[in-house]
């Protein structure tokens, strides 16, 4: 396996750089978004940024939650994602406070579908449990998937994208992980450790990518 993989060049050529999620309790749904939005441009070749607010609101759907901005579930906005796909940012764009009255348009609606009809498919490294903690296995896992291209999602109690990591024996649990963080809306990291013992559920994302058209 590589001592260090990388994704923020694949980020920033799709045009998927980091967001802050503001005052709201949101990180979930970011990650979660992030995910799929990554699947999503490898399969379309090209970045299309996705809406959290429509997959928050795809969620508290699921979850029958009207009224508070509470912070979701992994495995809750996967179903909220499986029963109403995920439009693009552009037809339900973020907003700085939760209106438990939005509702999406008919043309986010239509085009969440047509999200949800290219076939990303969800795998899980750890599914949610009450109580948060990883196995060596579990990291080794991670680290194999994002050494496959793929970025993991990593639930805790402020979630993020694992996106990268980097082997260091001088690091807590000996190398560290680039973690794409709404709460800072920028890259940030996390030692092996602190993954190990704070971080919870854990999926990714997938699609079949793109074939290139090019003659070799």
């Amino acid at each position: 396996m590589p001592l260090i993989v990388d994704l923020r060049p694949m980020f920033k050529e799709f045009g998927l750089e980091p967001r802050s999620q503001g005052k709201r309790n949101t990180c979930s749904v970011f990650v979660t978004t992030w995910a799929l939005e990554f699947a999503l441009a490898k399969n379309l070749g090209k970045g299309v940024p996705l809406s959290v607010e429509y997959l928050n609101w795809a969620c508290n759907q699921v979850i029958n939650n009207r009224t508070e901005d509470r912070g979701q579930f992994f495995h809750d906005l996967l179903k909220g994602y499986d029963r109403h796909g995920v439009c693009p940012e552009q037809d339900m764009p973020y907003a700085d406070r939760f209106d438990p009255q939005l509702e999406p348009s008919a043309r986010a609606i239509k085009t969440a579908g047509q999200v949800r009809a290219r076939g990303l498919k969800v795998s899980w490294i750890n599914p949610w449990r009450p109580q948060p903690g990883l196995t060596d296995e579990h990291v080794r896992q991670i680290k194999e998937t994002l050494a496959k291209g793929w970025p993991v999602a990593a639930g805790s109690g402020h979630s993020r994208l694992l996106v990268g990591y980097r082997d260091d024996s001088t690091q807590p649990g000996g190398g560290v992980f680039i973690t794409k963080d709404s709460g800072a809306g920028a890259y940030t990291e996390a030692s092996y450790d602190w993954v190990k013992t704070n971080v919870g559920d854990v999926f990714w994302a997938e699609s079949t990518p793109k074939r290139s058209t090019k003659r070799r």
